[in-house]
């Protein structure tokens, strides 16, 4: 009989579960768990006001970055390097400063 592998999700929603039992304290499931304790109320907050869909993996991506060059530097940027593929970040700083006053 092979293991039966359980997903990181599907231990999330049994941890949810046994905490809304109340047979096991917070700090009991998360020792058998082997998270902390405030990833284990992370997890009951998102299902609390999500539901199951909280407890899916979120992107950590920042929201906004804040020295990202603007589209349109980006585009005439790549619009360059593709016309001069050999020449480098010097060359086209140069030319994006007289060809486009940048």
């Amino acid at each position: 009989m092979p293991w039966k592998e359980e997903s990181p999700m599907e231990q999330r929603e049994r941890f949810v579960i046994l905490a809304q039992s109340d047979r096991y304290t917070k700090t009991e499931l998360c020792e058998q768990f082997g998270i902390s304790r405030k990833t284990g109320h992370k997890w009951l907050k998102r299902y609390a006001e999500d539901g199951k869909s909280g407890l899916d993996e979120r992107s950590r991506a920042p929201k906004c970055v804040a020295n990202r060059t603007d589209k349109s530097v980006e585009r005439l940027i790549v619009k360059e390097k593709r016309l001069h593929p050999t020449w480098g970040p010097k060359k086209l700083q140069r030319v994006l400063e007289i060809k486009h006053g940048i």
